[in-house]
């Protein structure tokens, strides 16, 4: 039996072709968990958002894509193994290279014809204005200079997978809209992009699917763009619910997600989120259910994802 076969895709909603199926993988350094049983599938032709807060292991599960590290446990299947693989870390020291000497380089590792190379430098030198530093030393350039020269990197060769980790650091707005302009049109070609991102509106206009993460794990995924909203919600801590009366609250008009909490202090309760104008009919159900409300917090839009978005925001409070 395949691994696509004993992933239930219909269930996940994932209509396209698979290019990677993770499960229940986890990572460990020096006995450190770092992810914890994460599944998840790529697709080709769509755009995979992972956000969490510093340290949720999102840079692991890049690297662990980008066939970078092994997994410690599960399974990870690679549909296509000879797949060119674009990879772009989130830190990019430079060096005494010039970009053009450091580029052409890159792109003889990875086997592209020499007039191949020349042909996407000189296009990708336009597009993020570089045209006038191909010669000059790396080491006095910018963060967002040094960005740019990471996101070549990445580009070259036409991936058929490619890996961003925080993408926009350092870039000004100008160079992000071209950015993001470049991304779609990949996409509309087929190219399956996963990246990690602190800013909601990049999520908004690229991301057909989203992955929480938190402590190493999976906490929260939204799947298909179309749920991707930007109505308000409502996150609503709950116990004392049958798990009968919890499935026919997946059914209901209005529902998002449903899942334990990750919080100490309600260890047994559940997070249930719901469209804000759906609320008051959740709220009633669940206490003639005879479930009991610990918690009503009405939120924003995006499902309520912008708390992942900042470091600082609520450590400890998940719904998935």
């Amino acid at each position: 039996m395949t691994h696509r076969e004993e992933l239930n895709f219909t269930d996940i909603g994932i209509d396209a072709t698979p290019l990677i199926v993770l499960e229940q993988i986890s990572k460990q350094f020096a006995r450190r968990t770092v992810l914890e049983e994460v599944s998840m599938v790529v697709e080709m032709g769509t755009v995979t958002a992972l956000i969490g807060r510093n340290g949720s292991g999102k840079s692991t599960l890049l690297s662990i894509l980008a066939g970078l590290i092994h997994v410690s446990s599960g399974k990870l299947d690679r549909i296509h193994h000879h797949m060119r693989i674009g990879y772009a870390p989130e830190i990019f020291p430079g060096s005494k290279l010039s970009p053009e000497q450091y580029l052409r380089s890159m792109g003889q590792i990875s086997g592209l014809a020499p007039a191949q190379i020349e042909q996407e430098l000189t296009m990708l030198f336009e597009l993020f204005l570089l045209e006038n530093f191909r010669t000059q030393s790396m080491l006095n350039f910018s963060k967002g200079m040094l960005q740019k020269i990471n996101l070549i990197q990445s580009l070259m060769g036409s991936p058929s997978l490619l890996l961003l980790d925080e993408p926009m650091s350092g870039l000004d707005l100008t160079s992000m809209n071209k950015l993001v302009d470049l991304l779609i049109n990949l996409k509309k070609k087929g190219t399956a992009i996963v990246f990690s991102v602190h800013e909601p509106q990049w999520i908004e206009m690229l991301a057909d699917h989203v992955h929480v993460l938190q402590g190493g794990r999976i906490v929260k995924s939204i799947v298909g763009s179309q749920k991707l909203r930007a109505n308000p919600t409502t996150y609503i801590r709950l116990s004392k619910l049958s798990i009968q009366n919890q499935q026919y609250l997946k059914g209901m008009t209005g529902f998002i997600s449903l899942g334990e909490v990750k919080d100490s202090a309600y260890s047994d309760c559940i997070g249930l989120t719901v469209e804000a104008s759906h609320s008051d009919i959740f709220l009633r159900f669940v206490l003639e259910a005879g479930g009991s409300i610990q918690s009503v917090d009405p939120r924003g839009g995006r499902d309520g994802i912008e708390l992942w978005m900042s470091p600082a925001t609520r450590a400890k409070e998940v719904d998935s």
